[in-house]
């Protein structure tokens, strides 16, 4: 019997090959986009997981009350962590990682290797406590687990970095000498961590190397500072213990350990590693900018467009039973139960749905590296078809199957017998109000696809457009001690100073280089906050501000806007010593009311006793050197070549590249022991926003997905529609409508139907995009016309899709239509 069905359904398959070809490409796509977010999201819920104690390992954010207001991080001071082990049961196991990045060379004191082949500016080093091997699930390749890390000068390194630093050769025991100033000898080999990990890292260098590295004050000031919170505290808390109990001990330790500022300022908090990925993108510092509310998105989206993809099959399976109204009469004549109509009708449904399901994993798989593109994944055929999810497309074709299958079933089957056998439904009204509910679900999902795809795309072209108050075009940004250094332990002392100075000599006799300057960090890297004291102020109000130090021509080189007062000059000789400039924001936060008020105000940035004391001598326009995703902040500005880590050169916008190897040759014989780096800040800034543009184009994929589906679906049910009123044309045609008014008569309900979606969609939409821009310090206004534009957008693909089966069934000769049935 089964075999019969089969064979039934397969004919008529092959009977109606232009409806069963969009049916099948429909379910397709949508389970093809259906298994794409499922894939991502997936991958998404299972980071950090193949932690072998993945449940019992908390990080400890340090949290700051101050004049901004409450701020979390995911680091802490380091004179925190010392001794917690001891100090509080619950711990089993804590250990610091403090990330550095540096110059890592092989070879004895970098000299083995008679080029700098083998000598790279690498991120992903950080100094790290030995107990952090017996918190984290490290695979060991070659070395000793229990020794590594054990002692000063030791460096556990992937077996990526082996590779690349040593080729073939077992490196344990091998040397790297790292920043040109600490030899480390490989003490191990670890697999790199999996994809799904938010710790990654490519050399592990003991923590108590730390202080080697750096310079005796700052060595020891890293030791004793609990205001500075540099480095990640992780802990392993013992099986059985509470979280909440071992918080209150770690505040408890805090307040008996900490300063008198600590005390009134700061509290910590416990953060399971499992929150890290996807509940912990608000924690300045986190490893991950994921956020759940996304996950929340694009499993709605999965959901709607297999909505879709499942109402299509629906729309269509009832369009076309008024085919099959004859042949269920016969069959219920000749004896078949309403079992059996059901049973040969879900399996048609299911050869159907097996069919496009075994497309849409070709589909899948010929899509992720679209996917990996925009998610920064590294997802491959091997990676996804695992038994977990083999399990879980298999159930989401089960059920796509029986539920698109369904009711179109119940419906066919439902037929009276007599007027089955004249080939009548008897329930035409209800058949029709079904299928334009259905058609209004798939179109009021389609239009607030494309409402949030204008609106997304609007911000982030906002965000990348905005004016933020300096130049940020043909920027060169020249990292002196090498990309994402430490900065805040870095000291230009008198040689190095030297060097830059002979360096921005050079490059400002070339002709394409406008200016040279330097400075602490660059505007969109977000600036360190500092203990300030202005005029009016005590240092008990502990109020803290955004300090960066730049040279004398950082203003007019990034054409910033002076509003009162004076640029830093050096004609005045002591700038460098005690003066300042301050930006608008802090102007009113410190309730000076006018930019002139502030000007001669005394300021002292750091403690009363050993700070830096000076006068406001200028006040620049507010501009935007933190992520537009932040509101403006008050912002201090002093020279202090010291903390110079970056030059910004302002180049021409023609021979960019010529100019770029000028600028390379140059480095290349000022700081001959340096690796030359170069950025463009206008692509630094943009890249804060990568994450988002990612999301909007995956948004702008689902949509278009969906529009096609909709559009599918609309153009099948044209079709019928034609087909159904085939004689009504032949009449019309005779009595003299022209195609132009068959067209519009055709096409007249489709687009109320897509009307009413609109009016349905644009609120839904409204409240959800919304929501979403509320996340950001600036952002666009909602105007009316976005609603306007998807409406008419939705109006007039559904008009085209119809008006082309409208258009065809009109051409047909009437006397063919007059001798339709």
């Amino acid at each position: 019997m089964f075999k019969n069905y089969f064979k039934t359904a397969y004919r008529e398959l092959l009977k109606d090959k232009t409806s069963s070809l969009i049916n099948v490409t429909g379910l397709a796509i949508g389970m093809a986009c259906c298994m794409l977010i499922l894939i991502h999201v997936k991958d998404e819920l299972t980071f950090n997981k193949f932690n072998s104690k993945f449940e019992n390992i908390y990080r400890v954010n340090w949290i700051t009350k101050d004049n901004r207001g409450i701020s979390a991080f995911s680091s802490t001071p380091i004179p925190f962590s010392q001794l917690l082990a001891s100090k509080i049961p619950a711990i089993e196991k804590v250990a610091k990682v403090f990330q550095r990045s540096g110059e890592m060379e092989a070879g004895q004191n970098g000299k083995e290797t008679s080029s700098n082949e083998k000598r790279f500016q690498e991120q992903g080093v950080y100094f790290a406590d030995h107990d952090l091997f017996d918190i984290f699930s490290i695979a060991f390749i070659e070395g000793d687990k229990t020794a590594a890390l054990s002692k000063p000068n030791q460096v556990v390194i992937t077996d990526e970095m082996a590779t690349k630093y040593f080729g073939n050769a077992n490196p344990v025991g091998k040397t790297l000498f790292y920043d040109n100033k600490a030899l480390l000898q490989v003490s191990g080999v670890v697999k790199k961590m999996p994809d799904n990990s938010d710790i990654k890292f490519d050399f592990l260098i003991s923590f108590e190397s730390l202080y080697q590295v750096e310079s005796p004050a700052f060595a020891n000031f890293l030791k004793n500072d609990w205001t500075f919170n540099p480095c990640e505290t992780w802990v392993l808390i013992k099986s059985g213990e509470q979280p909440q109990n071992l918080q209150r001990a770690l505040n408890q330790h805090l307040q008996q350990n900490g300063t008198a500022r600590n005390r009134t300022m700061n509290s910590v908090a416990l953060q399971p590693l499992k929150d890290i990925h996807l509940h912990a993108s608000g924690i300045t510092g986190n490893e991950s900018s994921s956020d759940i509310s996304y996950i929340y998105v694009f499993a709605g989206i999965a959901f709607l467009i297999l909505l879709i993809a499942n109402v299509n099959f629906i729309n269509l399976s009832i369009a076309r039973s008024i085919n099959k109204v004859k042949e269920v009469g016969v069959r219920k004549v000749l004896g078949a139960d309403k079992k059996q109509l059901i049973a040969q009708f879900l399996i048609a449904t299911l050869l159907t749905s097996l069919i496009a399901f075994l497309l849409a994993i070709i589909l899948t798989e010929c899509s992720l590296p679209v996917l990996n593109q925009l998610t920064g994944k590294n997802l491959t055929w091997f990676s996804w078809i695992t038994a977990d999810n083999v399990l879980l497309f298999s159930l989401l074709f089960f059920t796509t199957g029986i539920l698109a299958g369904l009711y179109p079933a119940f419906f066919i089957t439902r037929f009276k017998m007599t007027l089955a056998l004249k080939g009548k439904s008897g329930d035409q009204n209800k058949r029709n109000t079904i299928q334009k509910t259905l058609l209004v679900t798939q179109f009021t999902v389609s239009i607030i696809l494309i409402i949030a795809t204008i609106v997304i795309f609007q911000q982030i072209e906002y965000l990348r457009n905005k004016p933020l108050g300096f130049q940020k075009q043909q920027m060169l940004v020249v990292p002196i001690f090498g990309t994402g250094a430490f900065s805040y332990g870095i000291k230009v002392d008198s040689a190095i100073r030297h060097h830059m100075i002979t360096f921005s000599d050079e490059l400002s006799s070339y002709s394409k280089i406008k200016g040279v300057t330097a400075s602490s960090e660059m505007p969109g890297q977000g600036f360190v906050r500092g203990l300030v004291i202005p005029q009016g102020y005590y240092e008990t109000d502990n109020t803290f501000t955004p300090w960066l130090s730049v040279d004398y021509n950082f203003i007019q080189t990034l054409k910033m806007k002076i509003v009162a007062g004076r640029d830093f000059s050096k004609s005045y000789g002591t700038d460098n010593l005690n003066a300042f400039i301050i930006n608008e924001s802090a102007v009113r936060a410190y309730g000076w009311r006018t930019p002139e008020n502030a000007i001669g105000k005394t300021f002292i940035r750091g403690a009363q006793a050993d700070g830096k004391k000076g006068n406001i001598v200028g006040v620049v326009k507010d501009f935007d050197f933190n992520s537009l995703n932040d509101p403006m902040e008050p912002l201090v500005m002093d020279v202090n070549p010291p903390r110079f880590t970056e030059f910004a050169i302002s180049i021409a916008p023609d021979h960019v590249n010529q100019t770029i190897a000028y600028v390379k040759q140059i480095w290349e014989k000022i700081f001959p022991e340096r690796v030359f780096e170069y950025s463009f800040l206008d692509k630094d800034i943009d890249k804060q926003y990568k994450d988002k543009e990612n999301f909007s184009h995956m948004i702008e994929y689902f949509a278009l997905a969906a529009i096609l589906l909709s559009c599918s679906g609309l153009f099948s049910l044209a079709f019928f529609l034609a087909v159904k009123r085939t004689r009504e044309i032949g009449i019309r045609k005779v009595l003299g409508a022209d195609i132009l008014s068959i067209t519009l008569l055709l096409s007249r309900d489709f687009i109320k139907m897509v009307l009413l979606s609109a009016l349905i969609a644009s609120p839904i939409a409204w409240w959800l995009v919304h929501s979403w821009l509320q996340g950001f310090a600036y952002h666009i206004s909602i105007e009316w016309w976005i609603f306007l534009l998807a409406s008419c957008l939705a109006v007039l693909i559904a008009f085209i899709t119809v008006s082309f089966q409208s258009i065809k069934a009109a051409l047909v000769n009437p006397v063919k239509s007059l001798r339709s049935e």
